[in-house]
């Protein structure tokens, strides 16, 4: 198919901006393209790599969209049986929490490793605001699992200036995706890493073709240093689509470690009687955050 081929920065209803050889456009999203028989809730996503056609006046429209490498998909929140592309095409899942306000959630970042997992993407754990810590060691114990489990993690403070020279190394030359709830720093963070990073543009008024400053677009931007980076609205709920309950414990390597104690080959570890998994919570051998987590998403998933 003839056309430019460019890579979407950011999406609104019916449009998106697309990066081309050196310039952006604003295009349209044609009807022919439907999300529906893929799954999907978009047919477009940031991090899409597509093919434009620009007519005389210079608007373009999206023809075709390339088959996607990786995406960061969740289960779309009025739809449970379609998911909805957060973000195509990145290499790495940068998690950021925060040490306090908001407090740290295992839970969700547990989703988020899973969901990473599931998807071809590198997870990195990043625990922001640790100046709101007692101490660096409260900060080191509680992700002291995952640490275990082999997850890189960085202890960052935004506001001090800490751990920003490693997150730049983390960043540079990789294409990633900031995730995690509202207020835990990520454009803060995203401005300690380079200096003078502009303001995420929201929703494209369709009139003025111009947009407006917000908190709650997805927005591809370059860095100085070499990558790309996609910063993501603050996300309460991140469910996970297509998992079921029994597949769960594939994703708790730590869980799969004593689960062998159980009298049970079938054990969900939840109830049953002889669980080698909360024997193990109970003796403190495993963490008893990282199980109310399990218990938590699996209480989400279909059986």
């Amino acid at each position: 198919m003839e056309g430019s081929f460019g890579r979407v920065i950011e999406v609104s209803t019916g449009l998106c901006r697309v990066a081309l050889d050196g310039y952006t456009v604003l295009c349209a999203i044609r009807g022919t393209l439907s999300a529906g028989d893929t799954g999907h809730t978009n047919v477009v996503a940031v991090g899409d790599e597509v093919v434009v056609s620009l007519d005389a006046s210079g608007q373009g429209a999206v023809e075709a969209v390339a088959p996607r490498r990786t995406a960061l998909v969740r289960r779309d929140v009025f739809k449970a049986h379609l998911q909805q592309v957060i973000v195509a095409n990145v290499d790495q899942l940068l998690i950021v929490s925060s040490w306090r306000e908001p407090p740290l959630w295992l839970e969700l970042l547990d989703r988020y490793l899973i969901a990473a997992q599931r998807n071809n993407l590198l997870p990195i754990i990043c625990l922001n605001k640790t100046d709101l810590a007692e101490s660096r060691d409260a900060c080191h114990a509680a992700l002291q699992p995952y640490v275990e489990m082999g997850h890189r993690v960085l202890l960052t403070s935004a506001m001090r200036r800490e751990g920003i020279d490693e997150l730049r190394q983390v960043l540079r030359d990789h294409s990633t995706v900031l995730a995690g709830l509202s207020g835990v720093g990520k454009s803060s963070l995203l401005r300690a890493v380079q200096p003078g990073l502009q303001v995420r543009t929201g929703e494209v008024n369709r009139r003025r073709q111009e947009g407006r400053h917000t908190t709650s677009q997805v927005t591809l931007l370059v860095l100085a240093m070499g990558g790309s980076v996609v910063d993501t609205p603050g996300i309460r709920e991140f469910g996970l689509s297509g998992l079921r309950r029994q597949d769960l414990v594939q994703f708790y390597p730590d869980i799969l470690a004593v689960a062998g104690d159980c009298r049970f080959a079938d054990c969900s570890h939840t109830h049953e009687p002889g669980c080698g998994v909360r024997k193990a919570v109970r003796r403190k051998a495993l963490s008893k955050a990282r199980y109310h987590s399990y218990r938590q998403i699996y209480d989400s998933l279909a059986e």
